[in-house]
């Protein structure tokens, strides 16, 4: 078992780290100052730019910047004791790639790496704060630079596990202060967001209300936070997706048995089981490869096995959701002819979108009996 487990919230301008190891009771959000509420680790200035140009100076920066943000630490972890869940707005497979590797550059191996959206690690974080809290629908809304956005967290308890989704709710442009005076501006923003508070309570019932962004103040927000506050529990913070990302890597090593009983549902998803039928201690059996109920950018597996008598790969696809199993032939053409139990194939299945999954195999040869002969074959399933 890891010994340290990581949540690590990482946006264009600042990251922010939390931690949970046996020393503490509940994850902590490490201050970087001697100010204790002092959170923000101020990203490179080209580090998203290089990444997002796919360029290897990039790589090199996230790897060093991760390793910075590791070593606020106290006391100082080793990397091959840490088990990190990195959350961003967006999660995509540049970004999914760009972080397994940085870890593994710092010696974090790729089975200790996962990965969500700022929308999964706000439903964990809700979930770990006491069960009255989210008794109903809990609203959150972010105030980034000229925008408010917001989401709600609703639980469906129809099913077993309960269902836990958070949608998107109204987005507020509210622009810039312009040659509006500061007084002028106060007021517009306070009757803008009265406003956009009104409209979410009108069609939900709601428990709790986060707030996230460090513009939120009372000095200007007075009527719009006299109408939230009502009847109702309001907090406010910038930590809660580290917080939330720290729960989750919890769950996912067995330190929290909390969420058992939820099930996270996004349209980031992956929907189906894929397997392979595969003969184990000479009885045939399912293999598993990627597992439904993941994250699309979370959805990888790599294996190694014997293909005997055959020149196809077959992958069976069977939906969460029920109906009939599907199979998917992959033709490897040239496929070198050996004989007996010599044909040794590397196989690597990864999700490109929610329903694309792309499947790599390729020949490994047989030790010093059979070379590699460098064939490699490419398909990309559609499920």
């Amino acid at each position: 078992m890891k010994t340290t487990l990581i949540g690590l919230d990482l946006d264009r301008d600042n990251a922010q780290i939390s931690y949970y190891n046996e020393r503490v009771v509940e994850p902590e959000t490490v201050a970087v100052s001697e100010h204790p509420e002092c959170y923000l680790i101020p990203v490179p200035a080209d580090m998203f730019r290089l990444i997002e140009a796919k360029m290897e100076l990039g790589q090199t920066a996230l790897a060093n910047f991760l390793k910075k943000c590791i070593s606020f630490l106290k006391p100082a972890v080793q990397p091959e004791d840490i088990c990190i869940m990195v959350t961003m707005k967006r999660m995509d497979l540049l970004w999914a790639d760009a972080i397994r590797e940085a870890c593994q550059m710092i010696g974090i191996g790729r089975e200790n790496v996962f990965l969500q959206t700022h929308q999964e690690s706000f439903c964990s974080y809700t979930l770990n704060q006491r069960r009255d809290l989210w008794a109903h629908s809990v609203a959150l809304f972010e105030y980034e630079e000229k925008t408010i956005s917001s989401y709600i967290m609703r639980i469906d308890y129809s099913t077993k596990p309960a269902l836990v989704t958070a949608q998107p709710g109204k987005v507020l442009e509210l622009g810039t202060q312009g040659s509006r005076s500061q007084q002028q501006w106060d007021q517009r923003r306070d009757e803008l967001f009265r406003k956009m508070i009104e409209e979410t309570l009108d069609r939900e019932q709601i428990s709790a209300v986060y707030l996230i962004g460090d513009s939120f103040d009372k000095t200007w927000a007075v009527e719009s936070l006299r109408v939230l506050c009502h009847r109702r529990h309001v907090f406010q913070g910038r930590n809660l997706y580290t917080k939330g990302a720290c729960y989750s890597a919890m769950q996912r090593m067995g330190k929290k048995k909390r969420l058992d009983q939820f099930l996270y549902q996004s349209d980031d998803l992956v929907t189906v089981n894929l397997s392979m039928q595969m003969e184990v201690r000479k009885k045939m059996s399912s293999y598993t490869l990627i597992n439904a109920g993941i994250s699309w950018f979370e959805a990888e597996h790599v294996c190694e096995f014997i293909a005997e008598n055959t020149d196809e790969v077959e992958i069976y696809a069977k939906s969460m959701l029920g109906g009939d199993t599907e199979k998917y032939s992959i033709v490897l053409k040239g496929l070198p002819k050996r004989e007996g139990r010599t044909v040794r194939l590397w196989l690597s299945a990864k999700f490109t979108s929610p329903n694309r999954c792309k499947i790599t195999v390729r020949d490994l040869g047989f030790g010093e009996f059979y070379p590699p002969s460098g064939m490699v074959w490419e398909s990309t399933l559609e499920v």
